[in-house]
Protein backbone atom coordinates (compact mmCIF):
# COMPACT_ATOMS: atom_id res chain seq x y z
CA UNK A 1 0.00 0.00 0.00
CA UNK A 2 1.54 3.73 -1.33
CA UNK A 3 1.87 6.62 1.59
CA UNK A 4 -1.14 8.13 -0.85
CA UNK A 5 -3.40 5.24 -0.63
CA UNK A 6 -3.27 5.01 3.16
CA UNK A 7 -3.65 8.81 3.09
CA UNK A 8 -6.94 8.47 1.65
CA UNK A 9 -8.56 5.76 3.59
CA UNK A 10 -7.28 7.68 6.99
CA UNK A 11 -9.41 10.74 5.58
CA UNK A 12 -12.15 8.89 4.29
CA UNK A 13 -12.59 7.16 7.45
CA UNK A 14 -12.15 10.48 9.44
CA UNK A 15 -14.69 12.23 7.62
CA UNK A 16 -17.16 9.04 7.96
CA UNK A 17 -16.48 9.60 11.71
CA UNK A 18 -16.74 12.96 11.98
CA UNK A 19 -20.34 12.98 10.33
CA UNK A 20 -22.31 11.69 13.74
CA UNK A 21 -25.79 11.73 13.75
CA UNK A 22 -27.50 11.04 17.08
CA UNK A 23 -28.24 12.16 20.57
CA UNK A 24 -25.98 13.29 23.31
CA UNK A 25 -26.14 14.04 26.70
CA UNK A 26 -23.83 16.12 28.14
CA UNK A 27 -24.18 17.37 31.81
CA UNK A 28 -27.83 18.24 32.36
CA UNK A 29 -28.32 18.84 28.66
CA UNK A 30 -29.24 17.05 25.39
CA UNK A 31 -27.83 17.52 22.29
CA UNK A 32 -28.94 16.26 18.48
CA UNK A 33 -25.92 16.08 16.00
CA UNK A 34 -26.68 15.98 12.52
CA UNK A 35 -24.63 16.57 9.18
CA UNK A 36 -25.92 17.97 5.87
CA UNK A 37 -23.67 19.44 2.49
CA UNK A 38 -24.71 22.62 2.97
CA UNK A 39 -23.73 23.60 6.72
CA UNK A 40 -21.17 20.28 7.72
CA UNK A 41 -21.75 19.64 11.30
CA UNK A 42 -24.07 20.98 13.12
CA UNK A 43 -25.20 20.15 17.32
CA UNK A 44 -28.39 22.13 18.62
CA UNK A 45 -29.66 21.78 22.59
CA UNK A 46 -33.21 20.05 22.61
CA UNK A 47 -34.66 22.31 24.71
CA UNK A 48 -37.73 19.84 26.47
CA UNK A 49 -35.70 17.45 26.65
CA UNK A 50 -34.68 15.96 30.36
CA UNK A 51 -31.63 14.79 30.41
CA UNK A 52 -31.93 12.76 33.69
CA UNK A 53 -34.21 10.44 31.99
CA UNK A 54 -33.05 10.62 28.35
CA UNK A 55 -32.54 7.79 26.39
CA UNK A 56 -32.22 6.78 22.70
CA UNK A 57 -34.68 4.16 20.96
CA UNK A 58 -34.03 1.32 18.29
CA UNK A 59 -36.24 -0.45 16.63
CA UNK A 60 -36.36 -3.11 14.02
CA UNK A 61 -37.18 -1.28 11.46
CA UNK A 62 -35.79 -0.02 8.31
CA UNK A 63 -36.90 3.51 8.60
CA UNK A 64 -34.09 6.17 9.02
CA UNK A 65 -35.18 8.12 12.10
CA UNK A 66 -33.13 8.28 15.13
CA UNK A 67 -35.59 8.20 18.11
CA UNK A 68 -35.31 9.19 21.64
CA UNK A 69 -37.21 9.59 24.74
CA UNK A 70 -37.76 11.06 28.34
CA UNK A 71 -40.04 10.08 30.68
CA UNK A 72 -42.28 12.76 29.23
CA UNK A 73 -42.02 13.62 25.52
CA UNK A 74 -40.73 11.45 22.41
CA UNK A 75 -38.22 12.82 19.97
CA UNK A 76 -37.73 11.99 15.80
CA UNK A 77 -34.35 13.73 14.97
CA UNK A 78 -34.32 15.63 17.70
CA UNK A 79 -37.81 16.99 17.08
CA UNK A 80 -40.27 17.19 19.65
CA UNK A 81 -43.26 14.72 18.72
CA UNK A 82 -46.18 15.80 20.41
CA UNK A 83 -49.03 13.94 22.02
CA UNK A 84 -47.16 10.62 21.99
CA UNK A 85 -46.77 8.75 25.02
CA UNK A 86 -42.97 7.63 24.89
CA UNK A 87 -43.32 5.07 27.74
CA UNK A 88 -45.66 3.23 25.14
CA UNK A 89 -44.67 3.90 22.37
CA UNK A 90 -43.67 1.24 20.32
CA UNK A 91 -43.14 -0.15 16.64
CA UNK A 92 -45.79 -2.22 14.84
CA UNK A 93 -44.02 -2.60 11.41
CA UNK A 94 -44.49 -1.28 7.95
CA UNK A 95 -43.72 2.52 8.97
CA UNK A 96 -46.61 2.18 11.75
CA UNK A 97 -46.04 2.88 15.43
CA UNK A 98 -48.30 2.96 18.28
CA UNK A 99 -48.60 4.32 22.17
CA UNK A 100 -51.07 3.54 24.07
CA UNK A 101 -54.51 5.83 22.76
CA UNK A 102 -52.99 6.14 18.75
CA UNK A 103 -51.61 4.88 15.82
CA UNK A 104 -48.83 6.67 13.89
CA UNK A 105 -47.68 6.20 10.40
CA UNK A 106 -44.44 7.96 9.88
CA UNK A 107 -43.30 6.21 6.29
CA UNK A 108 -44.44 9.67 4.56
CA UNK A 109 -46.14 12.70 5.99
CA UNK A 110 -45.86 16.77 5.16
CA UNK A 111 -45.38 17.34 8.98
CA UNK A 112 -43.99 14.85 11.17
CA UNK A 113 -46.05 16.52 13.75
CA UNK A 114 -49.29 15.27 11.80
CA UNK A 115 -48.89 11.58 11.60
CA UNK A 116 -51.52 9.85 13.38
CA UNK A 117 -53.65 7.50 11.88
CA UNK A 118 -57.25 9.34 12.93
CA UNK A 119 -60.54 7.35 13.74
CA UNK A 120 -59.07 3.88 14.60
CA UNK A 121 -58.32 1.59 17.31
CA UNK A 122 -54.55 0.87 17.74
CA UNK A 123 -55.43 -2.57 19.33
CA UNK A 124 -57.66 -3.49 15.72
CA UNK A 125 -54.75 -2.92 13.26
CA UNK A 126 -54.00 -5.16 10.40
CA UNK A 127 -51.29 -4.52 8.58
CA UNK A 128 -52.22 -5.28 4.67
CA UNK A 129 -49.15 -4.42 2.46
CA UNK A 130 -47.37 -1.26 3.13
CA UNK A 131 -48.62 1.11 3.03
CA UNK A 132 -51.86 -0.11 3.33
CA UNK A 133 -53.88 -1.42 6.11
CA UNK A 134 -57.13 -2.11 8.20
CA UNK A 135 -59.15 -1.52 11.51
CA UNK A 136 -62.51 -2.70 11.73
CA UNK A 137 -64.32 -0.82 8.32
CA UNK A 138 -61.42 1.51 7.96
CA UNK A 139 -59.29 1.10 5.31
CA UNK A 140 -55.37 2.54 6.16
CA UNK A 141 -53.54 4.13 3.94
CA UNK A 142 -50.70 5.78 5.63
CA UNK A 143 -52.05 8.11 7.76
CA UNK A 144 -55.24 8.35 6.43
CA UNK A 145 -58.50 6.33 6.11
CA UNK A 146 -61.78 5.57 4.23
CA UNK A 147 -64.92 3.45 5.28
CA UNK A 148 -64.71 0.60 3.07
CA UNK A 149 -67.81 -1.55 3.97
CA UNK A 150 -66.33 -4.71 1.60
CA UNK A 151 -63.06 -4.08 3.61
CA UNK A 152 -62.51 -8.23 3.41
CA UNK A 153 -62.28 -8.19 0.48
CA UNK A 154 -59.71 -5.60 -0.76
CA UNK A 155 -56.61 -5.56 -2.61
CA UNK A 156 -53.71 -3.91 -3.21
CA UNK A 157 -52.92 -3.32 -6.73
CA UNK A 158 -49.70 -0.86 -6.00
CA UNK A 159 -48.74 1.64 -3.47
CA UNK A 160 -51.87 4.20 -4.60
CA UNK A 161 -54.18 1.82 -5.84
CA UNK A 162 -56.25 -0.92 -4.89
CA UNK A 163 -59.73 -2.68 -5.58
CA UNK A 164 -62.64 -5.08 -3.71
CA UNK A 165 -64.77 -6.52 -5.29
CA UNK A 166 -67.49 -3.51 -6.23
CA UNK A 167 -64.60 -0.39 -5.76
CA UNK A 168 -61.59 1.01 -6.70
CA UNK A 169 -59.75 3.13 -3.98
CA UNK A 170 -56.96 5.33 -4.79
CA UNK A 171 -55.54 6.14 -1.73
CA UNK A 172 -57.82 7.72 0.75
CA UNK A 173 -60.69 8.42 -2.18
CA UNK A 174 -63.24 5.32 -3.43
CA UNK A 175 -63.59 6.41 -6.76
CA UNK A 176 -67.27 6.52 -7.22
CA UNK A 177 -68.70 5.15 -10.20
CA UNK A 178 -65.61 3.36 -11.36
CA UNK A 179 -65.89 0.33 -13.39
CA UNK A 180 -63.78 -2.37 -11.47
CA UNK A 181 -63.84 -4.65 -14.66
CA UNK A 182 -62.28 -2.27 -17.20
CA UNK A 183 -60.72 0.03 -14.66
CA UNK A 184 -57.31 0.74 -15.62
CA UNK A 185 -54.37 2.61 -13.90
CA UNK A 186 -52.65 5.05 -15.89
CA UNK A 187 -51.10 6.92 -13.47
CA UNK A 188 -50.58 7.27 -9.69
CA UNK A 189 -53.59 9.40 -9.59
CA UNK A 190 -55.34 8.63 -12.74
CA UNK A 191 -57.33 6.07 -14.13
CA UNK A 192 -59.42 5.23 -16.64
CA UNK A 193 -62.39 2.49 -17.05
CA UNK A 194 -65.06 1.99 -20.19
CA UNK A 195 -67.17 5.09 -19.12
CA UNK A 196 -64.78 8.11 -18.01
CA UNK A 197 -61.24 8.71 -16.84
CA UNK A 198 -60.47 9.64 -13.07
CA UNK A 199 -57.78 11.63 -11.47
CA UNK A 200 -57.68 12.25 -7.72
CA UNK A 201 -60.17 9.92 -7.07
CA UNK A 202 -62.65 12.05 -9.07
CA UNK A 203 -64.06 11.82 -12.87
CA UNK A 204 -61.71 14.45 -14.76
CA UNK A 205 -63.53 17.85 -14.92
CA UNK A 206 -62.67 18.16 -18.19
CA UNK A 207 -64.97 15.91 -18.93
CA UNK A 208 -67.67 17.40 -17.50
CA UNK A 209 -69.77 19.71 -19.97
CA UNK A 210 -70.60 23.21 -18.81
CA UNK A 211 -74.13 24.04 -18.49
CA UNK A 212 -76.20 27.06 -16.84
CA UNK A 213 -78.52 26.22 -13.63
CA UNK A 214 -80.27 29.13 -14.20
CA UNK A 215 -81.59 27.98 -17.55
CA UNK A 216 -81.32 24.06 -16.87
CA UNK A 217 -85.01 22.53 -16.93
CA UNK A 218 -84.31 19.79 -14.01
CA UNK A 219 -88.72 18.29 -15.28
CA UNK A 220 -88.11 18.31 -18.55
CA UNK A 221 -84.17 16.77 -18.91
CA UNK A 222 -83.56 12.95 -18.58
CA UNK A 223 -80.99 13.27 -15.71
CA UNK A 224 -80.10 9.57 -16.23
CA UNK A 225 -79.19 10.29 -19.94
CA UNK A 226 -77.71 13.73 -19.63
CA UNK A 227 -74.14 12.41 -18.78
CA UNK A 228 -71.76 14.59 -17.41
CA UNK A 229 -72.82 18.24 -16.07
CA UNK A 230 -70.55 21.02 -14.51
CA UNK A 231 -73.18 23.98 -13.48
CA UNK A 232 -71.29 27.27 -13.57
CA UNK A 233 -73.52 30.03 -12.61
CA UNK A 234 -74.94 28.64 -9.37
CA UNK A 235 -71.96 30.59 -6.97
CA UNK A 236 -71.27 34.41 -8.92
CA UNK A 237 -68.07 35.32 -7.16
CA UNK A 238 -65.47 33.80 -5.56
CA UNK A 239 -65.46 32.87 -2.05
CA UNK A 240 -63.74 32.36 1.02
CA UNK A 241 -63.95 28.58 2.36
CA UNK A 242 -66.59 28.36 5.11
CA UNK A 243 -66.27 27.36 8.37
CA UNK A 244 -69.50 25.32 8.42
CA UNK A 245 -68.95 21.62 7.51
CA UNK A 246 -72.47 20.91 6.98
CA UNK A 247 -73.09 22.68 3.55
CA UNK A 248 -75.91 22.47 1.42
CA UNK A 249 -75.61 21.69 -2.01
CA UNK A 250 -78.23 23.37 -4.33
CA UNK A 251 -78.60 20.05 -6.81
CA UNK A 252 -79.27 17.84 -4.29
CA UNK A 253 -81.70 19.88 -2.75
CA UNK A 254 -83.06 20.49 -6.01
CA UNK A 255 -83.45 16.71 -6.61
CA UNK A 256 -85.12 16.43 -3.24
CA UNK A 257 -88.07 17.87 -4.44
CA UNK A 258 -88.04 15.66 -7.46
CA UNK A 259 -88.68 12.38 -5.63
CA UNK A 260 -84.76 11.58 -4.88
CA UNK A 261 -83.61 10.35 -1.86
CA UNK A 262 -80.11 11.18 0.11
CA UNK A 263 -78.22 7.75 0.37
CA UNK A 264 -75.17 8.69 1.24
CA UNK A 265 -72.93 12.08 1.67
CA UNK A 266 -69.14 12.58 2.28
CA UNK A 267 -66.28 15.78 1.75
CA UNK A 268 -62.78 15.22 1.75
CA UNK A 269 -59.78 17.44 0.11
CA UNK A 270 -59.87 17.62 -3.41
CA UNK A 271 -56.64 18.24 -5.06
CA UNK A 272 -57.14 21.89 -6.95
CA UNK A 273 -58.90 23.09 -3.86
CA UNK A 274 -59.38 22.58 -0.13
CA UNK A 275 -62.60 20.69 -0.31
CA UNK A 276 -65.00 18.56 -2.56
CA UNK A 277 -68.43 17.57 -0.56
CA UNK A 278 -70.18 14.85 -2.35
CA UNK A 279 -73.78 13.07 -2.38
CA UNK A 280 -75.66 10.07 -3.85
CA UNK A 281 -79.06 10.33 -4.48
CA UNK A 282 -81.74 8.52 -5.68
CA UNK A 283 -85.00 7.52 -7.40
CA UNK A 284 -86.68 4.49 -9.37
CA UNK A 285 -84.83 5.29 -12.43
CA UNK A 286 -81.59 6.17 -11.68
CA UNK A 287 -78.66 7.10 -9.11
CA UNK A 288 -77.04 10.66 -9.16
CA UNK A 289 -73.60 11.54 -8.04
CA UNK A 290 -73.28 15.23 -7.04
CA UNK A 291 -70.20 17.02 -5.99
CA UNK A 292 -69.77 20.48 -4.53
CA UNK A 293 -66.33 21.81 -5.99
CA UNK A 294 -63.75 24.45 -4.38
CA UNK A 295 -61.43 25.54 -7.19
CA UNK A 296 -58.04 27.50 -6.89
CA UNK A 297 -56.82 29.44 -9.76
CA UNK A 298 -53.08 28.88 -9.66
CA UNK A 299 -52.53 32.17 -12.14
CA UNK A 300 -53.94 34.57 -9.48
CA UNK A 301 -51.34 36.70 -7.52
CA UNK A 302 -50.33 35.86 -4.11
CA UNK A 303 -52.26 37.44 -1.42
CA UNK A 304 -55.67 35.01 -2.84
CA UNK A 305 -54.87 31.93 -1.43
CA UNK A 306 -57.87 31.27 0.47
CA UNK A 307 -60.39 32.62 -2.68
CA UNK A 308 -62.05 29.74 -4.30
CA UNK A 309 -63.92 29.40 -7.03
CA UNK A 310 -67.09 27.29 -6.32
CA UNK A 311 -68.91 24.65 -9.00
CA UNK A 312 -71.71 22.10 -8.54
CA UNK A 313 -71.42 18.84 -11.06
CA UNK A 314 -73.94 16.13 -11.70
CA UNK A 315 -73.57 12.62 -13.47
CA UNK A 316 -76.36 10.03 -12.88
CA UNK A 317 -76.70 6.68 -14.27
CA UNK A 318 -79.23 4.27 -14.96
CA UNK A 319 -80.28 1.31 -12.51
Amino acid sequence: MTTRQLIIIVLTISIFTSCRRGYKVEGDKVYYESWNEGSGQNKRIIEQADAKTFKELTFDCDCNFEFGRDKNHLFIDGELIKNIDPNTFKFIRNYIFRDKDSAYFFGFYNNINDCVIKGVNPDKIKLIKYPWAKADNFLIHGRDTVNIADINEFVPIDDDWGKTKTQIINNNRIVYGADVETFKITSSFEGKDRKFSYEFGSIKRDDFKKANYKTFDFTENNLCQNGLLEFIDIYDSIVPLPENQNEKIVIAEKLKTKGFTLTSIRQGDWAVGPRIVSMTLSNNNCNCFVDKVYYYDFSKPSGTENEYKVTERIHCEQK
